[in-house]
C-alpha cells in the first residue's frame, strides 16, 4: 500500500515480524525536504493511524537512523506524538521499533539516555 502525494510519499507493508496478521508496518516516509515543518508529514500520519483505527489494524515503524547509525530521536518522538510507543518500553533503543495499537495510543514515553 502506498500513500503519495506531491510533497510527500509512504509504503506500509506486512511486517515481517510478530504474530499479528492484521498488522501493517510503516516502511518508508518521506517528505520533500523543502516542505518540511509545516505539517504536511503529520497530516498524512494522521491519516494513515485514523485508518488503522477505524480498521483495528496495528501498525509498527522503526524510526529512522541518522547517517552514524544512531537511533533519530527527533524522528521517534514524532511518531510518539501520534501514539506511537517502543516495543520494550525499559529499553526502547534494544530493537529500535515502535508500535501503536488501534484505538489505543498511549502517551509517549521517551527512551532513556
Amino acid at each position: 500500500m502506498l500513500a503519495e502525494t506531491p510533497e510527500a510519499r509512504v509504503s506500509i507493508a506486512r511486517p515481517a515480524f510478530g504474530g499479528d496478521s492484521e498488522a501493517l508496518a510503516i516502511v518508508s516516509f518521506d517528505v520533500d525536504p523543502s516542505r518540511r515543518g509545516v505539517g504536511i508529514g503529520s497530516r498524512l500520519l494522521q491519516r494513515i493511524v485514523d485508518l488503522a483505527d477505524e480498521r483495528g489494524i496495528t501498525l509498527h515503524v522503526e524510526p529512522a537512523l541518522t547517517r552514524d547509525g544512531v537511533l533519530h530521536l527527533g524522528v521517534a518522538k514524532w511518531y510518539a506524538q501520534a501514539g506511537f510507543v517502543w516495543n520494550d518500553p525499559d529499553d526502547p533503543l534494544a530493537d529500535g521499533q515502535m508500535h501503536r495499537l488501534a484505538g489505543l495510543a498511549a502517551a509517549p514515553r521517551p527512551p532513556a539516555a
